[in-house]
Formats: structure tokens, sequence, C-alpha cells
């Protein structure tokens, strides 16, 4: 029997076959070629302008605009700038990846500002990135740095974004969380238990019904008392590999981007999906290096590394969309 989780991934890719979604992406520079062939893996189609003279007319005829701030410049928020605004006026969705955040006020500024000017369908960020982000605090050590949290606490921080930008929250770690503000009726279509836990800010989260690790619906209050419905859901998978990679994350943005572009209806199912695709191609990776380094005797052989893992990861996406393996 097919899990929740394949069969909501099998919706989302016979969609992306079918809408074939153009996604403008302004991305980061180390990673720009890997996204668009991520892109090109899961069925999109991806378009990287970046000079602020032609955002409106880009932004304009596509399905989707992913921004990344990993490698930031005043052209390049500029560009982000007005990409996003005709993407708002336009109704497509906006993904906005939050590399580094913390790092620099330069970062932190823009991201206010922009969150301040134009709705953003989902935003993206390991747990020291989207806690800066509420906190407006920064985060020493680089892009890479992450905090640990439990499982309670990074679903609670997930809730207070997605309540304070009003958008889709996922936070990005060796398990991924994603939250959604929602009404009362669509959070409880599947109760089954319930449990309680509280992060340290004095957030409270109780978890209604769990469906293979798919969806978990929750209410959570916050600051002010006040009960609010969410979904939030937990992905597990990958493999360790993938941080030895630069970019997974980035790669990750442009597939939620394209996922959501898919279903403009359903995004917070889109979101959840991209991530399943993604948590499952970096196990199918390494599992096929290990089967590659089984099958050779050459005392010369150089075994695959990280180089051989960045594109057996974007061919795992690519046969996982062509229905050639089942999630794992």
């Amino acid at each position: 029997m097919n899990s929740c989780k394949e069969i909501q991934m099998n919706n989302f890719i016979e969609k992306l076959k079918s809408r074939s979604p153009l996604i403008h992406n302004i991305t980061n520079m180390v990673t720009i070629n890997d996204v668009a062939n991520i892109e090109l893996a899961c069925g999109a189609r991806p378009i990287m302008a970046m000079a602020p003279q032609e955002m409106d007319e880009v932004t304009g005829i596509c399905d989707g605009l992913n921004l990344n701030i990993g490698t930031p410049s005043e052209e390049r928020f500029e560009a982000m700038r007005i990409a996003a605004r005709m993407a708002a006026k336009k109704n497509i969705p906006i993904v906005l990846d939050l590399v580094g955040v913390g790092v620099s006020r330069f970062r932190m500024d823009f991201v206010m500002s922009l969150l301040d000017e134009v709705h953003v369908d989902v935003i993206k960020g390991n747990l020291s990135e989207v806690k800066a982000v509420i906190e407006h605090s920064r985060c020493d050590g680089g892009v890479e740095v992450t905090d640990t949290a439990d499982e309670s606490d990074a679903k609670a921080l997930a809730c207070r974004a997605a309540l304070r930008y009003g958008c889709i929250c996922v936070i990005t770690g060796e398990t991924d969380y994603v939250a959604e503000l929602c009404d009362e009726a669509d959070c409880y279509d599947n109760n089954e238990s319930s449990q309680m836990s509280t992060d340290a800010t004095g957030t409270s989260v109780m978890d209604t019904g769990v469906m293979d690790n798919c969806v978990v619906n929750a209410v959570a209050s916050d600051a002010d008392g006040y009960m609010h419905n969410y979904r939030v859901g937990s992905i597990t998978g990958g493999h360790s590999m993938m941080k030895r990679v630069t970019g997974t994350g980035c790669m990750l943005s442009g597939l939620i981007c394209a996922f959501a572009a898919a279903d403009c209806d359903d995004k917070y199912g889109a979101v959840t999906a991209a991530l399943s695709c993604m948590k499952s191609a970096g196990g199918l990776a390494a599992s096929d290096m290990s089967e590659h380094v089984r099958g050779t005797n050459s005392c010369y052989f150089i075994k695959p590394g990280n180089a051989a893992y960045r594109d057996r990861l974007i061919d795992a996406v690519y046969h996982i969309c062509e229905g050639d393996y089942e999630l794992m």
C-alpha cells in the first residue's frame, strides 16, 4: 500500500508534469547551476534573470519566484524587490530563502523590509536563520551555523514565524518542519491523537493527528495567550552526505517553488511534497554511491565523494519525478 507521503508526492508530480511551471530564480551565485538543474529534473523550467531592468518583464511571465539572499548585493536586492512586487501583483508564489540572514545587518534589513512590503508565501531557513528573523538578531559562525532544538521547540518556532508573517514556514535540518496558519475546520479533518509541548518562550503547541509523517495538526497560543490553528508537518529522511555538498538548501528552495507553482491552491501540500522529494533523493543518492563502490574492483578507482553525491542527488530527483523510484 502506498503511504500518505507517496500518494501526495505522486499527485504533485503529475501536476508538475502537466503545468511545467516557469520559475524565476534570483538565487545564490554559488549554486545557481544546481538550482536550475534540479528544477529541470523535477519537470519545471528555470529562468535565472538578475538585472533589475528586466525584472517586471521576466517575473510577469513566470509561475513562481524563488529568492535567495546567499550572495547579496545592492543590485541583486533591488532586483528582488522589483520581482517580488510583480509576483505579488500577479499572485504567483514567492519563496524566500533566508540564507545567512543573521550574519549581517545588510541581509537582515533587506529581509525585514521585503516582508513588510510584500506577502511572501514561503520562508525557509535552518533553525538559526528562522530564529534570527523572529528575534531580529545576529547568528555568528557563518551561513552554515545551526542551533539544536528538540521537536517541540522547532515546531513552536515554525508556528511563530507562520503567524507573524502570514506564510508557510519551513525549518530545515535532519528533520524538516513546516507550519502554516489555517482555519479550524481545515486543521481538524484528521484528528487521531494529541500531545502537548511548550517552547522556551511559553508558546504552547498541541499536536493533533499524525498521518505517516505527512501532516500534524496543531493549536498554539501566542505571547498574548490567543489560540491559533496550524498545520504542522515533520519530514524525516535524507543522508548525512547532504551536509557535505554546498547548495542542497538552495536546491530545496528551487524545488519548493516549483511544487508550489504547480498547485497554488494547496501550497502547504506542495511544500510538504517538495521536502519529501528532497529527503528521499538524499537517501537514494547515498544508496546509489554505495552500490557503485561495491561494484568495482579496480585498485585505481577513486571512490565517489561529495561531488559525485551532488550529481546523484539531482539524478535521484529526476528519477523520483519520472516514477522510477518509490520514496524512501
